[in-house]
């Protein structure tokens, strides 16, 4: 166990315990390649070179085989950790282990996605300098430019909701580490159904703020998201 009491940067959390059901793959998505790196590589890379981010919890499945494999994804900086059922579950057990290593509770904490190797370090920047200046938990964001309607089950349309309102939720998500592992305790403690970190935070009445970032930073999940990636990669 590290002794993290004395730590002054940033802590990154990389749930990547899942299988990506989705993929239709031999192996978890994030090990699937795009060239010659992994997606897993690819997504650690952007935090290794962004020099704030002092340690990276990653977070896999206690039955992966895959990740001592690899070699583009060594660093001293990288804590494996074992990871849970759900991504929350690996969530928990990230902050479980902060916790236990004495991790100060004003600490920023980001959390991102394994799956979305295309986040720029000039938008991981752009949410922290964000979070320095407003000491505010917030998130990366991409607005909609689709016009949405809600509908019912049978696919009836019902309402229309204003775009102008509304964006699409992405990772990085950061919060000081207090605040995240008592919002997503008391998440946990109501059974409340969050699906990301900003929900559990404005369930438990903090304020957030959406940091808007490129739309490039998509998440793979279909094998069509993997040539998508590669494309925005080469042309970042």
């Amino acid at each position: 166990m590290r002794d993290l009491s004395t730590l002054t940067g940033i802590v990154a959390i990389i749930p990547a315990a899942g299988i990506g059901e989705r993929m239709n793959a031999e192996i978890p998505k994030q090990y699937l390649k795009i060239g010659e790196r992994t997606v897993l590589g690819l997504t650690l890379e952007r935090f290794l070179n962004y020099e704030p981010v002092e340690i990276i919890v990653l977070v896999t499945s206690p039955s992966d085989t895959h990740y001592d494999n690899l070699r583009d994804i060594e660093n001293e900086k990288i804590v494996v950790i074992d990871g849970g059922e759900e991504r929350a579950d690996s969530v928990s057990n990230a902050i479980s282990f902060l916790y236990d290593s004495g991790l100060p509770d004003d600490t920023p904490v980001l959390i991102h996605d394994a799956a979305r190797p295309c986040v720029t370090s000039t938008d991981i920047e752009k949410l922290c300098n964000h979070f320095r200046n407003t000491n505010k938990a917030c998130f990366l964001a991409a607005p909609v430019v689709d016009t949405i309607h809600q509908v019912d089950e049978d696919a009836t349309v019902n309402g229309f909701i204003d775009r102008r309102n509304v964006v699409r939720a992405l990772t990085p998500q950061l919060a000081k580490f207090i605040e995240l592992k008592n919002s997503l305790e008391e998440a946990k403690a109501k059974k409340l159904s969050v699906t990301d970190e900003v929900s559990a935070l404005k369930h438990a009445g903090h304020s957030v703020d959406a940091v808007i970032g490129r739309p490039d930073n998509i998440k793979i999940t279909t094998p069509e998201d993997l040539r998508l990636a590669a494309f925005f990669l080469d042309n970042q």
